[in-house]
């Protein structure tokens, strides 16, 4: 009877899903029993229409978890593209690559959106036949990166595919941010004619190699060449190299010192970003769970009367620290 007289006041049109509060002291106008608190809060918190429709409004749940720290140049590095610029020489479209320890760039005009194979061959060319080839190949899902072309091409050379998760492109962080510095960048130097920028694009990635990251407090050039080129005939006096022993040192000296840098970089954004999270649900294999729908294209009317999130969903097993593979129940059919 307690849960009749507390369905009725909640789930009626007179009142309209309210939450537990309200829910409670509309209980108490007319109806007491023992634990009644109790109950209502376990009525409301197991009520399917509330949790399918109402929003969250606590923390993004899920810690940071930081890339691991390479440990020497061009050993990780993180690729994409930018597109829908002017065409400039024939050339709309820029494939971006970022050596995740030097933070060091190479940016290179294309025609097009390249396909998965041609992707490879753009990676020979300007990646291995210069760098070697890299243990880990960071990039988004797009379809170049999804391909199994692309997988068997990795495979081959014994490369890490390392994809982000969907709608997360802070996983990919360092290539995101590259591509906002060279969009502000050739911004700046082709504001009156901006048909020309692949003109400036090798002048944009000797400027980026030159200047001092943030991250490691060295410039890319340093750490991965051992010495920042010099930019006046006076300053070869203080690259001069002594002999082959000498430059292996220096190498050495900047990359633990780059090492370090890094760890304490990833440490400090890692502080950052847990304080506006909490931890992830502990999730196990075959428990339900709702799936936010935030960033799923449904079919509604209107955005903002479609529910906020479907399901249950049924957790079929975990695949990381906050990630796991979900499957809907047979008998559950969701019309979106």
């Amino acid at each position: 009877m307690r849960a009749r007289v507390i369905d009725w006041l909640h789930s009626s049109k007179f009142s309209a899903h309210p939450g537990i509060s309200r829910t409670t002291a509309l209980v108490n106008r007319h109806f007491w029993w023992p634990a009644i608190v109790k109950d209502v809060r376990e009525f409301v918190l197991a009520c399917t229409i509330c949790a399918r429709n109402k929003p969250s409004h606590q923390s993004p749940s899920g810690l940071l978890q930081p890339l691991p720290t390479p440990r020497r140049p061009w050993s990780h590095i993180a690729i994409d593209f930018v597109t829908g610029l002017p065409t400039s020489k024939g050339m709309n479209t820029i494939f971006t690559i970022i050596d995740r320890f030097s933070k060091a760039c190479h940016l290179i005009p294309l025609r097009r959106l390249p396909s998965a194979f041609q992707t490879a061959q753009l990676l020979v060319k300007h990646v291995f036949r210069l760098h070697g080839i890299p243990q880990d190949i960071l990039s988004d899902r797009g379809p170049q990166f999804s391909a199994r072309v692309w997988k068997h091409f990795c495979s081959a050379l014994e490369a890490k595919v390392s994809l982000t998760s969907g709608y997360h492109p802070q996983s990919n962080g360092q290539v995101e941010r590259m591509n906002q510095e060279l969009e502000a960048t050739l911004r700046c130097l082709t504001s009156s004619n901006p048909t020309d920028w692949s003109t400036y694009l090798p002048w944009v990635e000797y400027a980026h190699n030159a200047h001092i990251s943030a991250a490691t407090g060295l410039s890319p050039f340093e750490v991965s060449l051992g010495y920042q080129p010099p930019l006046f005939p006076v300053d070869e006096k203080d690259i001069a190299v002594t002999s082959v022993q000498h430059h292996i040192r220096r190498c050495k000296a900047i990359w633990s010192k780059t090492v370090a840098a890094l760890n304490r970089t990833a440490e400090q954004n890692r502080r950052w970003a847990d304080r506006k999270r909490r931890p992830a649900p502990t999730y196990k294999p075959g428990q339900e769970v709702w799936l936010s729908t935030k960033d799923i294209p449904l079919k509604s009317v209107s955005r903002k009367l479609a529910p906020r999130f479907i399901g249950p969903y049924v957790v079929e097993r975990i695949v990381g620290p906050s990630a796991v593979r979900l499957r809907l129940p047979a008998s559950l059919r969701i019309h979106p």
